[in-house]
């Protein structure tokens, strides 16, 4: 997917189309009949950017710190930015996802990659569009134009300012129009692109990052929910979408609000998100700022301090914002439990890949064992927050560890029978429904699932009437509550001479294939009874 630059001999446009790489290349796109999305991102500085890539002058840069080169290299960021880069350590460049940005009389063209910005040379710096467009370019099997109109020092109020909020004869703000004249020509240019050759330009979405210059004037801030919600009408008028997708990005620049000011100005942004307005989707930013002394600029607090990791954040969180408006989020489904509930996991995330979006705790990039209840009443909590929470469907899968004999100085597996169990049924008990309870809380569907058989001989020492003990339990905790029920245990029972290891309590790879098919079975009931539930409610 991600490729070196492609390249068009001469075009001619408002100017040269200029490119981040001279080296010709043939575009891979098949030229097919089909369409094009196209999304328009728009605003003043923090929408063109100022991300610093790898700059590292002591004075101006502070040594580097916050630059997309080291803050791709923190632990916590690897696997989710190592898409960034090729494998032989350039940017990546993607072959299907186009950036078209008019600078003075210049237009920058390419595949996605750093330095779309306003500044010319070399590419330094990088605005929201590097990840959101990657996020897109992900999400729809058409190619994706992402069209940049974006200046920095500009208001709402006043440059941006839409015809239905220009009143008494005044006219729409200078750079509304501008705005408007450089869409249109960038739709009329890139039609003819050969990258897009046979495919319809079709205009899917637009976003909107901007706000600096309305907040710092009490007189804009006040005007300026007005202002946005007339901008959003206005836009859509002009493209002729009346629903036109449309996401906007809070000003978060600083994290928490520094001053009387900024704390009003962002309450008017948040209230347009909470008009009745189709298709408008309002992104918090705020938790994306970084300190000062963690950043490139350390003077920029307008501009992030330049902070990259801020930069892709909200290019993330715009990019996600804009998918959930034109294909509706899936369900999302927690999977918790033991070794057991690792081994069926990829497959039921795989069998459900076209209904839900499956998810796992995990540690250092490998499937966390969640182990007995009594290491998931310590873990709960955070294992809720995974990836924001918000789940539709929890899957709770405990007991193998709860019924297993340890040593009782040690703590560690033991085969003795006089040794006790790790929890012992009343407090398997205890735990198990104050797990439950905190999950309960989220407003998922929850499904209890029964810890599968026990079969003779199996180290450490685990007595094989034990699981049903456990499963009474665990059973009639989900008939209190009115939580569904998945016996795995009964399902497993009948065929472990197939499915389950000798003297094991675990799977073969096909016998865990053959218990997702019924964890998905159970997932699959209680997302349709969601499904309907949801239906007659908004009947």
């Amino acid at each position: 997917m991600y490729k070196t630059f492609l390249a068009i001999a001469a075009i001619c446009c408002v100017g040269l189309i200029s490119f981040t790489n001279a080296n010709a290349q043939q575009s891979t796109n098949d030229s097919k009949p089909g369409i094009v999305r196209v999304f328009v991102l728009a605003g003043q500085s923090n929408m063109v950017g100022h991300g610093v890539v790898d700059l590292d002058d002591p004075k101006d840069y502070n040594g580097g710190k916050g630059t997309l080169e080291q803050v791709m290299n923190l632990p916590e960021n690897v696997e989710g930015m190592k898409h960034l880069k090729a494998s032989d350590g350039s940017w990546a460049v993607r072959d299907d996802v186009f950036v078209y940005y008019q600078v003075g009389e210049r237009v920058k063209f390419s595949g996605l990659s750093i330095g779309f910005t306003r500044r010319q040379g070399e590419p330094h710096h990088f605005g929201p569009e590097l990840q959101l467009g990657h996020i897109l370019g992900d999400a729809f099997e058409e190619p994706v134009l992402l069209i940049k109109t974006a200046w920095g020092g500009k208001s709402l109020q006043k440059d941006f300012r839409p015809p239905s909020s220009a009143t008494d004869g005044e006219k729409a703000g200078d750079f509304y129009t501008k705005m408007c004249a450089e869409i249109d020509s960038a739709l009329k240019k890139a039609a003819s692109l050969p990258e897009f050759a046979n495919r319809k330009l079709e205009v899917s979405g637009f976003v909107w990052q901007q706000g600096w210059n309305d907040m710092v004037n009490v007189e804009a801030t006040t005007e300026y929910a007005t202002n946005l919600k007339n901008l959003i009408s206005d836009v859509r008028l002009h493209f002729g979408i009346d629903d036109l997708p449309f996401v906007y990005g809070e000003l978060g620049n600083g994290g928490e609000p520094r001053n009387e000011k900024m704390t009003r100005f962002r309450e008017a942004q948040a209230s347009v998100g909470k008009m009745e307005l189709p298709n408008v989707s309002y992104v918090p930013t705020a938790s994306f700022a970084r300190d000062a002394k963690d950043s490139p600029n350390v003077t920029h607090l307008h501009h992030w301090f330049g902070n990259a990791e801020s930069y892709f954040l909200v290019g993330d969180a715009l990019g996600r914002a804009m998918v959930d408006l034109i294909e509706p989020p899936k369900p999302r489904v927690l999977i918790l439990g033991d070794s057991i509930s690792i081994g069926y996991t990829s497959f039921v995330r795989q069998m459900l890949k076209d209904e839900a979006v499956v998810f796992r705790p995990m540690k250092k990039q490998k499937p966390e064992n969640c182990c007995g209840t009594d290491y998931g009443i310590k873990q709960v909590d955070r294992w809720l927050e995974i990836d924001g929470g918000n789940w539709d469907v929890i899957h709770v899968n405990f007991g193998l560890h709860d019924l297993k004999h340890v040593d009782a100085k040690t703590g560690r597996n033991s085969n003795k029978a006089e040794d006790p169990l790790q929890s012992d049924p009343e407090q398997y008990e205890s735990q198990l429904r104050e797990i439950v309870g905190k999950i309960k809380a989220t407003g998922a569907t929850v499904i209890v699932c029964t810890t599968t058989p026990v079969p003779p001989g199996c180290k450490p020492l685990r007595e094989t009437d034990a699981p049903e003990i456990y499963n009474r339990i665990a059973r009639k905790i989900a008939a209190e509550n009115g939580f569904a029920v998945n016996d795995l245990f009964e399902f497993a029972n009948g065929k472990l001479d197939e499915i389950q290891l000798p003297a094991n309590v675990h799977f073969s790879r096909k016998g865990s294939k053959v218990l997702a098919g019924e964890v998905v079975k159970v997932i699959r009931s209680c997302l349709a009874k969601s499904k309907v539930q949801t239906r007659s409610a908004s009947e």
